[in-house]
């Protein structure tokens, strides 16, 4: 399949839908971002988001931001919301506006470690709502102390929370997860005006809007598989 193909149509599709979602929700549809996630994608196709107007692109793997990072023009933010390694931290600072997976202290540490002056990076502290193992992210309990450590720091500027639904869940279990994510954003990010909640996929993001998503992180239902 020519991933290309049909490309604006699936995005106007998906901004419908997000629409759709945020009125039904009661919500503003501006305040909903979304973020397309181009993992295993080309610059090519990257680029051609970018010139359809999506300005928030999210990238799973260092390598693929180092790979597709210079050759996008235009006017986009990347976002880097998969597990970071601290060995790699170095590497993607220059490269990303976000880094939405934030989620233990010694990442935090390593961060503050290569920051040479100049704007803080924007993140998110990324908890693992579901228990899963499997997952990234630091435990619900974990929360407040980690946003605190960011909110401290001279690199870090704290901006919210981010999570990933239950692998296969039902309605109930991705609603609660969701749900537990903005009521840790209530009592972790108290002093942020409007703290940013990521959180919602392709096959659960309607779900994310209702309960207080403010960025969908869309993949497969934006660019196809891969």
């Amino acid at each position: 399949m020519d991933n290309d193909f049909g490309l604006e149509s699936r995005l106007q599709q998906m901004r419908g839908k997000i629409e759709t979602a945020c009125i039904r929700a009661g919500r503003r549809v501006e305040s909903v971002r979304l973020i397309a996630v181009t993992k295993n994608h080309t610059a090519a196709t990257v680029q051609k988001l970018i010139d359809l107007g999506v300005t928030d692109i999210g990238e799973n793997r260092v390598q693929e931001i180092e790979q597709k990072q210079p050759q996008l023009t235009g006017n986009f933010t990347l976002h880097m919301i998969g597990h970071l390694q601290t060995n790699k931290a170095q590497k993607v600072w220059p490269l990303v506006g976000w880094i939405q997976s934030v989620d233990r202290e010694k990442l935090v540490q390593r961060l503050e470690s290569i920051y040479t002056g100049g704007p803080k990076k924007s993140v998110l502290v990324e908890v693992n709502t579901s228990g899963e193992e499997s997952k990234s992210g630091c435990s619900p309990e974990d929360c407040k102390r980690l946003c605190e450590l960011v909110a401290q720091s001279k690199a870090l500027e704290l901006n919210g929370l981010m999570t990933i639904g239950p692998l296969g869940g039902d309605e109930r279990s991705v609603k609660g997860a969701f749900a537990l994510l903005r009521d840790l954003s209530e009592k972790s990010c108290y002093w942020i005006k409007r703290p940013e909640l990521s959180m919602g996929m392709s096959g659960d993001f309607e779900w994310a809007i209702e309960q207080g998503s403010t960025m969908v992180r869309i993949g497969t239902a934006l660019v196809g598989e891969r």
